[in-house]
């Protein structure tokens, strides 16, 4: 099986990357935002569209990290239902928060519509399915909590499963009609090329190495020059590493896994996912899988809770694959990768302003793609000076991990009773 790129697959057939420069010297903005992924690529968009100098720092180049590694999955809403926002919140700030979630799809392809991105983007609907009786009940009061809300959400029983997935694996599923699929690093690509017809400026291989504050404005330190601004965002998510002591404890960074097959044959199309649409159970048995344009079937899970890779877990993903689909033995899978996803305690985002001037929007919680475009656009209504007083992930301060240290452990022992989950449990 190829590991060809960081980006897997996405690389071999997004749209071609845009042209941007390194950063050689000094320069001054209004804006300066860390990371050129989904939500740096967003809050630059929408800042330049408001007048604001806005300048992005990419280690990379556009899309490198989980932007352009993530499933394609573009989710409407939040992991937590509209009942747990209101529970968690109020009944104002909780559904003020719903609100929020629900739209996120929609800015995704308003963008698209409106800067004309390449990206396979659909929006047929999402399938969140459930395999086991328990989970299957807490889907359909999913469906019922998120349709009291007005969301356009439908209970799929077993037998419109099977028609929709070619499948007779999963006992029934929720179909999100607001939601849908991108190809995510042509979406982020897409992105920056709007960023920069609106005035951005995006540099390439401009890992920021130091943030300082003096005079009120920031200073931020490249290998090949520095930049200086009134305002600056932290939108690596992820890959934010020890960029600022605030986000050392507030998210943790773990890895998901993709595989995908080479296009499959015609004869295919009705019995592996003939409906396109995009799937996952991360409910039960933590996978995900789609077709892309051409045909190939995709599948993703768990990865790596290190930076170490773990062919185990791609084989892992493979036989999933089989148990779903048997016939996708005679066809294999030829390509792998992997990326980043930050998680937070309380499966919210946050937007956090951590000193004067100095703000940072991550965790998304693997539903990156709507929600990272949705807190970039945020962010930019925060430097402009637009508060959210109803929103709370706009005026919570950093999620924190109190046993940060213990993170590994923990999450190594919930994955091995996930394992042993899926292997006994069969109701």
């Amino acid at each position: 099986m190829e590991y060809a790129s960081p980006q897997g697959l996405w690389d071999k057939t997004a749209q071609a990357d845009v042209d941007t420069p390194r950063l050689d010297g000094d320069l001054d903005c209004e804006a300066a935002i860390v990371g050129g992924g989904f939500c740096g690529l967003s809050a630059a968009l929408h800042l330049a569209e408001a007048g604001v100098d806005a300048v992005v720092l990419e280690a990379e180049t556009p899309g490198w990290g989980a932007s352009g590694r993530n499933g394609g999955q573009v989710i409407a809403g939040l992991k937590l239902d509209p009942r747990e926002c209101q529970s968690k919140f109020g009944a104002e700030a909780g559904r003020a928060l719903s609100r929020f979630g629900a739209g996120t799809a929609d800015l995704v392809y308003e963008l698209i519509e409106r800067f004309q991105i390449r990206c396979e983007a659909h929006r047929n609907g999402w399938l969140q399915a459930a395999r086991g009786p328990a989970v299957l009940a807490e889907i359909a009061r999913r469906v019922a909590d998120i349709k009291s809300e007005g969301g356009d959400v439908e209970f799929m029983d077993q037998e419109h499963m099977a028609e929709l997935t070619g499948s007779s694996f999963y006992q029934g599923a929720m179909l999100d009609r607001r939601s849908g699929s991108v190809q995510p690093l042509g979406y982020a690509r897409g992105l920056a090329a709007a960023a920069l017809k609106t005035g951005a400026r995006i540099f390439r291989d401009a890992r920021v190495t130091a943030l300082a504050s003096s005079g009120g404005r920031w200073r931020l330190t490249t290998a090949r020059g520095t930049v200086s601004a009134r305002h600056c965002l932290i939108a690596t998510n992820g890959y934010t590493g020890n960029l600022h002591p605030a986000l050392r404890t507030a998210m943790i960074a773990t890895q998901s896994y993709q595989i995908a097959t080479d296009p499959l044959p015609a004869e295919f199309d009705r019995t592996i996912l003939p409906s396109r649409l995009p799937v996952s159970d991360l409910p039960y048995l933590g996978v995900y899988f789609r077709r892309d344009d051409a045909g190939r079937f995709i599948i993703g899970g768990r990865g790596s809770l290190t930076d170490r890779e773990r062919p185990d877990l791609y084989a892992a993903l493979e036989r999933h694959a089989y148990r779903i689909y048997p016939s996708l033995r005679d066809v294999g899978f030829s390509i792998r990768w992997g990326g980043k996803l930050a998680v937070t305690k309380d499966h919210l985002p946050r937007l956090a302003t951590l000193e004067p001037g100095l703000h940072a929007a991550y965790g998304c919680n693997g539903r990156g793609v709507a929600l990272a475009t949705a807190m970039g656009k945020l962010a930019a209504e925060r430097i402009r000076g637009i508060e959210h007083a109803d929103l709370p992930i706009a005026n919570l301060p950093p999620a924190r991990y109190a046993l940060y240290p213990l993170r590994l452990p923990a999450m190594m022992a919930i994955a091995r009773y996930r394992r042993l989950r899926t292997m006994f449990v069969r109701g």
